[in-house]
């Protein structure tokens, strides 16, 4: 998963409101089909999550990553080293514990979603049925959907502060002259707007974005992290840096 900007976020949340009036607009003409444009709810909300959670990879052109694959290779590794490096970073669970969280939270919140549906809407579909009410037909189908979206909005919103501080963490890659291709990641050089992070007692490399607006750490573990460090700093940035 990848941090997701304030800009990026905040429309993925308009579009959830489009579509929370449209089928409150539904319900209120035809409650009949309250169960399908549930269903439809739902769908449509995990298609927004995981849009969210779409890897940069897709933001490449398919000419870029070409253009980066054709170059020279200078450094791969492999997803089972990576793995049993990973396995090895005792701290890493310490700095996961957010994001656990988090996946705890949606799986809540599934259950009480869930639950809503069938306790609120029993109650909405009894009122249809008052003439009296007609007024307030659309109000209170609108608010069966904005309270459980209300409550995804905020534990996405925690979750993405959360993905803001970690590291991406790919299973596997390889770095060529032109760039870094990793799962779900796509780096082209010259890579001036990273710094290079090096821990050798975890095994690990971290480029960190500069830009404030779109935060980005990308962590690639590896069994000589001393030589990644020293092909980044050559081989990626416009000048050559010192690798010492």
């Amino acid at each position: 998963m990848a941090y997701q900007d304030k800009k990026s976020f905040a429309l993925y949340q308009v579009y959830g409101q489009i579509m929370i009036l449209v089928l409150a607009a539904l319900n209120t003409y035809y409650p009949q089909y309250l169960t399908y444009t549930f269903i439809a709810f739902l769908v449509v909300s995990m298609i927004f999550t995981f849009s969210r959670m779409r890897s940069q990879l897709k933001g490449s052109s398919p000419e870029q990553l070409k253009e980066i694959r054709e170059s020279k290779k200078i450094y791969e590794e492999e997803s089972s080293e990576v793995s049993r490096l990973i396995a090895l970073d005792a701290q890493l669970t310490q700095e996961m514990k957010p994001l656990a969280v988090s996946s705890l939270l949606s799986i809540f919140a599934i259950a009480a979603i869930l639950i809503w549906y069938q306790v609120y809407f029993s109650f909405a579909s009894s009122l249809t049925g008052d003439s009296s009410l007609n007024t307030f037909k659309f109000p209170i189908f609108l608010a069966g959907y904005e309270v459980p979206y209300a409550l995804m909005a905020v534990i996405s919103f925690r979750q993405n502060r959360a993905l803001k501080k970690f590291a991406q963490i790919p299973r596997s890659y390889a770095l060529f002259e032109r760039g870094l291709v990793a799962q779900g990641i796509v780096i082209k050089t010259p890579m001036d707007n990273y710094e290079v992070k090096l821990d050798s007692k975890r095994k690990f490399v971290e480029l960190v974005s500069k830009d404030e607006k779109k935060p980005q750490r990308v962590r690639l573990y590896s069994s000589q992290p001393g030589e990644l460090f020293r092909l980044i700093n050559t081989h990626c940035f416009s000048t050559l840096k010192n690798t010492e």
